[in-house]
């Protein structure tokens, strides 16, 4: 009982007042007692007005106690919250570096852990955000350098049919990683403030992931890739328009990553209260120290491969899992191909 009085605030408010009363009370008539007992000692008598006068003081000194411990019980709560005020005007500053070393086991104290808390993850935000306009800027940066240059070359009226025909080429495949990079942080975009399906239907979760291994035919014809298709027939309650967005960033991901003449798996599983589906290449897979990083936005293990994407492709399909209220995760090992796995609740 004690121990959760101890954590309520609004309970040692209490105790305390009634602990400042009892006190003033106390030394008050200890006061007025000591004067009674001096009138006795000097013969005087007591009258009438010396009684009121008797209880005026008590009064008083009861008022005047009572004031200074409630003054200072009174700033042992204040302090802390003007402390966090401060602190508040800091983190409006741009200053993320605000700690609040108050320690107890009220809501005082929990709220100074919490601001805290907030202070740091609001750091964090703040290096992920110009993390990401670095990133932005950088990725913008070099195909529009890239295409400034042979517009430049192609004004040259001595090239021959085969330079124009490379040079547009370039700026065609340049334009399209343009076009492909703002389509994918449009996606992201919305993605991340989405909290909800917008819609939810019913439909063969096999025959759409059959539908997106035909939908990238082109891509894995050019490197003669083996597919071994192994998936159960599943019906599942979602949005197929997210669905089908992962199924395409994970499968085109492995294509990307494959060998020539290599093979992809892609197999499915279902349980009473959830539906399973792998993604396995034999790829030039991942370090062990990227694993971990592979989902955040921007980010590329394999920097060779790096003129192919712009590292939104996993971040989205890990958002769109979220959303789903599932799971991802990568295995892989250098050299020997990489696992993708995602569990989607029934």
């Amino acid at each position: 009982m004690m121990k959760k009085l101890s954590r309520s605030i609004r309970a040692k408010s209490t105790l305390g007042a009634l602990t400042i009363l009892c006190f003033s009370c106390t030394v008050s008539l200890g006061l007025a007692i000591g004067y009674y007992m001096l009138f006795l000692n000097d013969g005087r008598e007591l009258t009438p007005g010396t009684i009121i006068g008797l209880l005026v003081g008590v009064v008083i000194s009861c008022a005047v106690v009572g004031f200074i411990l409630l003054y200072f019980a009174a700033r042992f709560i204040s302090d802390p919250l003007v402390h966090m005020s401060n602190a508040t005007k800091e983190i409006a500053k741009g200053n993320f570096d605000v700690v609040i070393h108050h320690k107890s086991e009220d809501e005082l104290g929990t709220l100074a852990q919490n601001f805290t808390l907030m202070a740091a993850e609001l750091k964090t935000m703040e290096y992920l955000r110009k993390d990401f306009m670095s990133n932005v800027s950088h990725e913008f940066k070099t195909p529009l350098a890239s295409i400034q240059g042979f517009v430049e070359m192609l004004q040259n009226k001595n090239l021959s049919d085969e330079e124009f025909d490379q040079y547009t080429n370039i700026l065609i495949e340049e334009t399209s990683r343009l076009n492909h990079l703002c389509s994918n942080m449009l996606r992201m975009s919305r993605l991340d403030n989405q909290v909800i399906y917008n819609k939810t239907v019913s439909f063969a979760l096999d025959e759409q992931i059959r539908k997106v291994i035909l939908l990238l035919e082109e891509q894995w014809s050019n490197k003669k890739l083996e597919l071994d298709i192994c998936l159960e027939p599943m019906t599942y309650l979602g949005d197929p328009e997210l669905l089908q967005q992962l199924w395409m960033n994970l499968i085109e991901n492995a294509i990307k990553f494959s060998e020539k003449y290599g093979s992809i798996k892609i197999s499915s599983n279902e349980t009473s209260s959830e539906i399973a589906v792998k993604i396995a290449d034999e790829g030039v897979g991942i370090a062990e120290e990227n694993v971990d990083r592979i989902f955040e936005k921007f980010y590329q293990a394999d920097a060779s491969h790096a003129q192919m994407g712009n590292g939104l492709g996993l971040a989205i399909a890990k958002r769109i899992v979220d959303l789903c209220g599932g799971t991802i995760w990568c295995e892989s090992k250098l050299g020997d191909g990489t696992t993708f796995t995602v569990t989607l609740p029934k």
